[in-house]
């Protein structure tokens, strides 16, 4: 239980002052839609790691093709439209508390990696955070992206 409070307390200090005032402070609207959009990928890279780590080789279909779903969702939004990265961002949070559970199979068939104590609440917080900042962004990010097209 403490561990979870300690991920989520954390997941918002990264996805606010650490992730959202660096990156709109530093980054122009289109870059700013870039970098979200572009750190699915290594999120959901994280759990092919994992994988490896608690030794699920077995696990690493399940956890690659997460990566290939999130890293398409980054691909849409960049292409077609940064609303897309709500969805990719709310879905990849219930991807994280269903590993934090440890189903430990897709559908009874496909299994899939544990992940460290802690870490779904931090992810949950994070990614909850960031779609509904990209929920409130996406306007200017489109119309800086129709400016520049």
């Amino acid at each position: 239980m403490i561990a979870n409070i300690i991920g989520f307390i954390i997941g918002i200090i990264i996805a606010i002052p650490g992730t959202i005032f660096l990156t709109r402070k530093y980054l122009r609207p289109r870059h700013e839609m870039l970098y979200f959009a572009i750190s699915l990928i290594p999120i959901a890279l994280f759990y092919i790691g994992f994988a490896y780590y608690y030794g699920e080789l077995a696990a690493l279909d399940a956890e690659i093709i997460g990566v290939i779903v999130f890293s398409v969702l980054a691909l849409l939004a960049i292409q077609l439209h940064s609303s897309i990265l709500i969805y990719a961002y709310l879905v990849h949070a219930g991807w994280d508390v269903l590993h934090e559970i440890y189903v430990s199979s897709v559908a009874g068939v496909i299994p899939w990696s544990q992940v460290p104590m802690g870490y779904a609440a931090f992810c949950l917080a994070y990614d909850v955070i960031i779609a509904l900042y990209v929920w409130k962004r996406c306007s200017i990010w489109q119309s800086d992206k129709a400016s520049v097209e």
